[in-house]
């Protein structure tokens, strides 16, 4: 037991000290950051952080200096489709519902599991080196029950393989032949008892049902969704009132979410961009939260969520980066800056929403939604030490810390992203993987499939 001078005893030593940085925390009561410390057990968790000096008892493995360069939380995506990394550029002039047949029917169709393997293991690189460090991830499917089985099973393992954290999206349903609930629970059964026997730490965050009510016309999936949720006390993330065409249709559909017990604060909605004051004031009366995908949104014209009108509504709200195959880039800078751009332009007001929030929304809000807000989100004592090391030299004079991260910085400031406490990305190269490995491995297996 080591003891500083002031006589408060700390144990000996931490995995890692960071000094001299400035702090954005996104803690409670901390909105300004803070020029300091903070220190990282072997478990990567936080066990010190302040202001100033650290005090001199306090000793690490490693001790970092960062001369005065920014710390923030690493960015929680809460809407993934990490396998699209394959196919950024796909159908650019296809809204919604163009772009799904020209990928799902088209260029994936052909896919085998084990590329979807290399497809994902892509995407989650790619978003680590963009500064995500925990995504939920749309896992992809198939036609079949046994193409559903063996993809989920080689995603969860590209997943663990990346050291990104994760929340494994589960497939209840093939796209196609059977969708009893008899397949569906023993498909969920199945995989759930898999998972759980795979050792892969805590980058593991949960299972959740990818949910596809949104998509069909009868109820039938809502029931089988909502069976699968009370039984395995899920959570469903549910695309829902994305794309522009056929609004009446896709709000009728709400009461099913009602109906079936899927509505509640085990839901989450993605995109939900077309909705009406009654859908929101049920959704918020539920517990129900959504994900804002602004990237995806602006590149499919699907259209701007009124994310105000939510928050002040007391609509639980986090933001995803989608797929690469609809936003392209897994870039939460971009995505914080086209987020925001858009409200300003749909209320013609730059009070509307500042940068301080859609940054505590990429963060905060994200963790909330997820309900990993007692992990993550923010560098607090108790949480993972999942982090980012900004370079702030070439932004210019800084009025407004937040405004100067929000407006200015990008990928080229990135220097390096931290994974409970161990450095995972050095100026955008994963550190743990062979980038550039699995980057021609995913692009040799898509020439392969589309030539098929």
């Amino acid at each position: 037991m080591a003891v500083c001078a002031s006589g408060v005893a700390y144990a000996a030593p931490s995995h890692l000290l960071v000094r001299n940085a400035l702090i954005f925390s996104m803690a409670d009561g901390q909105k300004a950051p803070f020029k300091g410390y903070f220190s990282v057990r072997s478990d990567g968790v936080i066990d010190h952080i302040g202001a100033g000096l650290p005090p001199k008892g306090l000793k690490a493995d490693q001790d970092v200096d960062l001369h005065g360069h920014w710390v923030m939380p690493g960015f929680i995506s809460a809407h993934s489709h990490l396998w699209q990394a394959a196919y950024r550029g796909l159908a650019a002039d296809q809204t919604l519902m163009g772009w799904i047949e020209a990928l799902y029917s088209g260029k994936a169709s052909v896919a085998r599991p084990e590329d979807i393997y290399w497809f994902t293991l892509d995407g989650a690189l790619d978003h680590l080196a963009h500064g995500v460090t925990a995504a939920y991830n749309f896992n992809y499917g198939g036609a079949n029950s046994a193409v559903v089985e063996a993809t989920d099973r080689l995603q969860f393992q590209a997943e663990a393989a990346s050291g990104i954290r994760f929340v494994h999206g589960l497939e209840p349903l093939p796209s196609k032949g059977d969708v009893s609930l008899g397949k569906a629970r023993q498909h969920v059964g199945d995989f759930l008892a898999w998972s759980a026997g795979q050792h892969v730490g805590s980058t593991f965050l949960s299972v959740m049902i990818n949910g596809g009510t949104g998509f069909h016309d009868t109820g039938e999936v809502a029931k089988i969704e909502g069976t699968l949720m009370r039984e395995y006390h899920l959570f469903n993330q549910s695309h829902y009132l994305e794309p522009p065409e056929n609004v009446s249709a896709q709000q009728a559909r709400f009461h099913w979410f009602e109906d079936e017990g899927i509505l509640g604060p085990h839901l989450i909605f993605g995109h939900f961009i077309h909705t009406t004051p009654e859908i929101i004031a049920r959704s918020v009366k539920a517990g129900a939260s959504m994900v804002w995908n602004p990237l995806s949104n602006g590149r499919l014209a699907s259209g701007t969520a009124d994310i105000p009108a939510y928050l002040k509504a007391g609509l639980r709200v986090g933001m995803g980066e989608d797929g690469e195959a609809s936003a392209d880039l897994a870039d939460p800078f971009e995505n914080m800056r086209t987020g925001l751009y858009a409200i300003r332009d749909k209320y013609q007001s730059a009070a509307i929403m500042s940068p301080y929030d859609v940054v505590r929304l990429h963060t905060r809000g994200s963790a909330d939604v997820l309900e990993v807000g007692d992990r993550l989100g923010s560098l607090e004592v108790g949480k993972f030490a999942d982090f980012l090391v900004i370079d702030p030299t070439n932004l210019g004079y800084v009025f407004d810390p937040y405004a100067t991260l929000v407006f200015a910085a990008a990928q080229e400031n990135l220097e390096q992203v931290y994974v409970g406490g161990d450095l995972m990305v050095e100026h955008g190269k994963p550190l743990k993987q062979d980038f550039a490995h699995v980057r021609q491995e995913a692009d040799r297996r898509v020439a392969a499939s589309v030539q098929h």
